[in-house]
């Protein structure tokens, strides 16, 4: 298992109490739901794989999707699920953060807070038949509950927005090419402005966090200016990772869990801690649960439902920073 929660809770501590990054004092915490997304983080096992493939192969005898499905068990007469993240593997990042909201939940969740029909509706449709999901729909992305978290951009800070369960912070450092710029006068920060964003300051281990990778200097790649996927061949794509944040490192890198690949070697990947410089980041959405319990509205969001933006974000079109902004309630 990966031990997160005792390594991370000492600096969780040290900013709640003021004692670092006393900016953070400006936003809501709520205490004990990010001390249960990191405890929760500690029940997955290490590593597992990491695919995104929908068949098995020679190297997978399931894939991510199957194994979500088997993770996630509700009888008849039960009044919240069993997840068992040792059986949600292989994974991939928006599977992993999607997982560990689930199994956060459930451990919070000691006072039935949230009804039997939300656990329903948080059941990952992804086109195996079963109990609960007797048509064995496969929900696209934007598409119910699993198909807003497993989605291209800003995709839990919707979720959590439309949730009202939460606010989301962004920064963006500015597309370097011209091309991607928004306006004609859009900057792209130096090193030194972008290490110095506020939003660094603001982050509190547990939080969930959309990286959206800068690829500039090592790849000539301006594709972390980019939200979504427009379906246009020779477009540039978004190239983003879904993740929880679990601290700085003494060098000030950031450290995150998440699914980590895929590597040279994607079998050996999966479920881990990782870090990266704030200079390998061109776009950040910062997403904090501060009510668990308004999950319970998940009960009034079909299987079927669609999320429009987060549908139209894979193969339809790119978001614009105004849009992301609207979705996610940034003001």
């Amino acid at each position: 298992m990966i031990k997160v929660f005792k390594n991370t809770i000492f600096s969780l501590l040290l900013i709640l109490c003021g004692t670092a990054m006393p900016t953070m004092a400006k936003e809501k915490v709520n205490v004990q739901w990010q001390k249960t997304i990191l405890a929760a983080i500690d029940s997955f096992p290490q590593h597992g794989g990491y695919y995104t493939g929908s068949q098995p192969t020679a190297t997978f005898a399931t894939t991510a999707w199957q194994g979500l499905d088997n993770a996630f068990q509700m009888h008849p007469g039960d009044k919240k699920p069993h997840f068992d993240p040792v059986l949600a593997q292989p994974s991939f990042c928006s599977s992993a953060t999607y997982s560990v909201i689930v199994k956060a939940l459930i451990m919070w969740d000691s006072k039935g807070a949230i009804s039997r029909q939300a656990w329903i509706n948080m059941k990952p449709c992804v086109g195996i038949v079963g109990p609960l999901n007797p048509q064995g729909l496969s929900q696209a992305d934007g598409q119910g509950f699993w198909g807003r978290a497993n989605a291209n951009g800003p995709s839990l800070g919707c979720l959590v927005h439309e949730l009202g369960a939460g606010f989301s912070m962004t920064a963006y450092r500015g597309a370097k090419s011209t091309k991607n710029k928004e306006t004609p006068d859009e900057p792209y920060m130096t090193d030194e402005q972008w290490l110095n964003n506020p939003i660094w300051s603001h982050m509190v281990p547990g939080d969930i966090v959309k990286i959206f990778w800068n690829r500039n200097d090592d790849r000539g790649s301006d594709r972390g200016a980019i939200i979504g996927d427009n379906g246009v061949k020779g477009d540039d794509q978004e190239a983003g990772h879904s993740v929880v944040f679990t601290g700085f490192d003494h060098e000030g890198n950031i450290t995150y869990w998440s699914s980590n690949g895929p590597g040279r070697e994607p079998a050996k990947m999966g479920y881990s801690t990782a870090q990266c410089n704030k200079l390998k980041i061109q776009r950040i959405v910062v997403t904090r649960i501060l009510h668990p319990e308004r999950f319970d509205r998940v009960k009034h969001m079909a299987p079927t439902s669609i999320d429009q933006y987060l549908f139209d974000l894979n193969g339809k079109k790119h978001s614009s920073t105004a849009e992301l902004k609207r979705h996610c309630g940034i003001k």
